[in-house]
């Protein structure tokens, strides 16, 4: 009997190689049998249909013959160098003896393209800052018309004195033999892969300092006081945050992380808005509502008189051009500005002769 291998991975005849290669990756983590839950016939039966699928000349065979077709000559079939049969998943499962500290997603960026690159292939991978995020609070305009802002904190900088190297009278580092990294051997699901990782003893440097920094007392990095101005764009919302390339902590030896600001805004008790668009709403009279006129708005930014058109009711809404944030540097997005009736809550005579009046002529 033909093997559905579409089938086995979820997928339709006409799926993509990326949809083939992400169903396989889904598949293969799950059923492993050295995980939990793990399935070695359903592993196999996964391994097969990828290896068939994954070839452009047996999944042409596969799908013009079915499966007896695609293992006739198309290549090495499972078992035969391709797929996971004989890697050891127990690693990355936390089971069956001892750990290897590896990143699955990038043993399979490299497995399968792409990736986040920079874990293998002989490159040393560099110590890294710690991020920092710290809030800052805006106005409701602010948020709308944007903004630029000087923000202080503290984080650590190389330090200006030894320039990082944490010391003076250099020698050699015994523990990477002055190259500045050491080589380690990994066990994957691809086999095992030789990484570099900055030496931790001189930080990369190949030397390590005889006498200590006076300033930094050999750490390499000092805490300082930044100040830095940010811009805030129009139409930021509350919660969302912005980045800011290498302003986080330094370490010795490695790169700089990064600084992240969460904005706050302050609720404005009129208007809300959506990105550059800002709403509100507008209390008229009903003697405006009836017969129309001009109201004054007491805008967030510039106060603008508003002519409401007579007739108009509750939930009508105007819009007014260009009083909301900027889409770009020479446009302006628009307000929308919903109406409420205050109707009288005390009627005297005077008012009841008009309503009267009114009646009579059919309003």
């Amino acid at each position: 009997m033909s093997k559905d291998y579409y089938k086995t991975l979820g997928l339709n005849k006409n799926a993509s190689q990326e949809e083939i290669k992400k169903a396989f990756r889904k598949l293969a983590l799950e059923h492993h049998p050295d995980k939990t839950g793990g399935e070695d016939k359903k592993f196999k039966e996964i391994n097969e249909a990828y290896s068939t699928l994954s070839d452009s000349k047996k999944r042409q065979q596969y799908d013009t013959f079915g499966s007896a077709g695609a293992s006739q000559g198309g290549g090495q079939g499972y078992g035969q160098g391709q797929g996971f049969e004989g890697f050891d998943f127990s690693g990355f499962a936390g089971q069956g003896g001892q750990n290897y500290e590896f990143d699955l997603g990038d043993m399979f960026g490299s497995f399968f393209g792409g990736g986040r690159g920079g874990r293998g292939g002989g490159q040393v991978q560099q110590k890294r800052g710690q991020d920092i995020t710290i809030s800052v609070q805006i106005t409701f305009k602010e948020s709308v018309l944007g903004t630029d802002k000087t923000i202080e904190y503290n984080r650590h900088k190389i330090c200006n004195t030894c320039n990082g190297l944490k010391g003076t009278d250099l020698k050699k580092c015994t523990k990477c033999d002055g190259v500045g990294h050491i080589t380690k051997v990994q066990r994957t699901i691809l086999g095992n892969i030789e990484q570099r990782y900055v030496c931790d003893e001189c930080d990369g440097n190949g030397k390590i300092p005889s006498k200590k920094c006076i300033t930094c007392h050999g750490a390499g990095v000092l805490k300082q006081k930044e100040s830095l101005t940010i811009h805030i764009p129009s139409g930021i919302e509350n919660g969302e945050q912005l980045r800011v390339a290498s302003r986080g902590e330094a370490v010795a030896g490695g790169t700089e992380g990064n600084l992240y600001i969460q904005i706050s805004i302050k609720a404005d008790p009129i208007f809300r808005k959506d990105r550059t668009k800002v709403y509100m709403t507008l209390h008229i009279p009903l003697s405006i509502a009836i017969g129309g006129g001009d109201m004054k708005v007491n805008s967030y930014d510039q106060d603008f008189t508003l002519t409401i058109p007579h007739g108009s009711n509750t939930m009508d809404v105007l819009r007014v051009k260009e009083k909301g944030g900027f889409v770009d540097a020479k446009r302006r997005d628009d307000m929308h500005i919903t109406l409420r009736v205050d109707m009288p809550k005390k009627v005297g005579s005077e008012v009841k002769k008009i309503v009267k009046d009114l009646e009579n002529l059919g309003y």
